[in-house]
């Protein structure tokens, strides 16, 4: 079964676009690097997440024999890798502004033509990595305001760069649901979710600052936190690694044992770097360590950092197909 639908290229290009920045980075362990594109009877929507964003961005269907828009299409949805996502993007932004596209679905395609020019993309297996849907978590997170004021949230700012590309102009507010920040724009709305890190402090050195008075020094939490978990964990595996190590060579898994030495020489590292961040500023350590026990909690911690290292400018793309190179190659006897 087919369906067809009928959209402005320019109106395509522009939820694609608006989406991008927002889908999940592929990695070889965690699929779900998609757009959704999920059509009512009256509008086309592209959906993308990520671990901290969900971007939805509309566009109006159109009656192809008229000018009137309205509830003139059947529902569907499908999901497309994101580099066919791009493509799809990129060759709509080349057809004319005011030129119409159909989109023909099939279970295994997604046909797109205008009077010039055509494109046949696959369609992915994927499956959208969002439980309950999209339209449910935005639902919960856009309730009315019962006029409690919200307490301030903690954003990472480079994940906030990515809705730059929404608009002139946003209107920003905080869930009551959870917290998360709110991005609303023309045919767009997104959510951001908040990092776990402590307001009181940056507020109060900010008011103290305003006011021309002392920082009120607020106390630390107790001795028995993330932070001292995060360290003792930390410590205890370096120790127990060596015993590790032993073992790997003594059956003679040279691979193992240098995946072990990875691991504590990482953890010497993290240990050193916090003991010296608590002695410069221990509010912030204990903020940190917070914020690591919840990335390891979520067990998405690979895939922040893969997003970092992107951020970089590096190329983790290349570090985990030369990993994959070395492991299949030939060993020397």
């Amino acid at each position: 079964m087919t369906i067809t639908t009928t959209l402005r290229a320019a109106e395509l290009a522009r939820i694609l676009d608006q989406t991008a920045a927002h889908r999940r980075t592929p990695t070889d362990w965690r699929p779900g690097s998609v757009t959704l594109l999920d059509a009512d009877p009256a509008r086309l929507h592209a959906v993308t997440t990520s671990r901290y964003t969900l971007a939805v961005a509309s566009a109006a269907l159109r009656d192809p024999d008229s000018e009137e828009k309205g509830e003139v299409g059947e529902p569907w949805s499908t999901t497309l890798q994101g580099d066919d996502a791009d493509s799809l993007a990129a060759w709509a932004r080349n057809r004319g502004y005011d030129e119409d596209v159909r989109l023909i679905v099939a279970p295994d395609r997604l046909d797109a033509f205008t009077l010039t020019s055509s494109l046949r993309v696959p369609v992915s297996a994927a499956k959208f990595p969002l439980r309950g849907g999209w339209r449910a978590s935005l639902a919960a997170r856009l309730k009315p305001s019962t006029g409690t004021a919200p307490k301030p949230i903690a954003l990472d700012t480079a994940t906030l760069r990515r809705w730059k590309g929404v608009g002139d102009y946003v209107w920003l507010g905080v869930s009551e649901h959870d917290g998360s920040l709110l991005v609303v724009g023309e045919d767009f709305v997104g959510v951001q979710a908040p990092v776990a890190m402590g307001w009181q402090a940056p507020l109060a050195h900010a008011s103290a600052a305003a006011d021309g008075r002392p920082v009120e020094v607020l106390p630390l939490p107790d001795g028995d936190d993330e932070f001292s978990t995060i360290r003792w964990e930390m410590l205890r595996r370096m120790v127990v690694a060596d015993e590790a190590i032993k073992d790997a060579r003594h059956v003679g898994d040279g691979a193992l044992a240098d995946a072990v030495l990875a691991v504590a020489g990482s953890s010497h590292v993290a240990v050193r770097a916090l003991r010296a961040l608590e002695e410069i500023d221990p509010r912030r350590a204990h903020e940190l360590a917070a914020a690591i026990s919840d990335e390891l909690d979520s067990g998405e911690f690979t895939e922040a950092a893969f997003e970092t290292a992107a951020a970089l400018n590096l190329d983790p793309s290349a570090w985990i197909a030369q990993y994959n190179a070395s492991r299949t190659a030939p060993q020397e006897s």
